[in-house]
């Protein structure tokens, strides 16, 4: 049995489902790139924190002395 040729209508079919892959593609990579850019901002901010509770901390024992 010999493979025929697609017609237009089914290259435009499968250019079409190909374009609403891709884009679901890129709209799950943008959320995951925002869930890790907030991750990376919680991190930072708790960073900071903690070591800002770290020099109060230090300061506070320093004072007892």
């Amino acid at each position: 049995m010999t493979e025929r040729e697609p017609t237009p209508k089914q290259w435009k079919r499968r250019a079409l489902k190909a374009e609403a892959q891709l884009a679901s593609i890129q709209k799950m990579r943008a959320f995951e790139h925002e869930l890790e850019a907030d991750f990376h901002r919680k991190i930072a901010t708790y960073t900071v924190a903690l070591k800002e509770a770290h020099e109060s901390i230090t300061w506070a024992l320093e004072q007892q002395t």
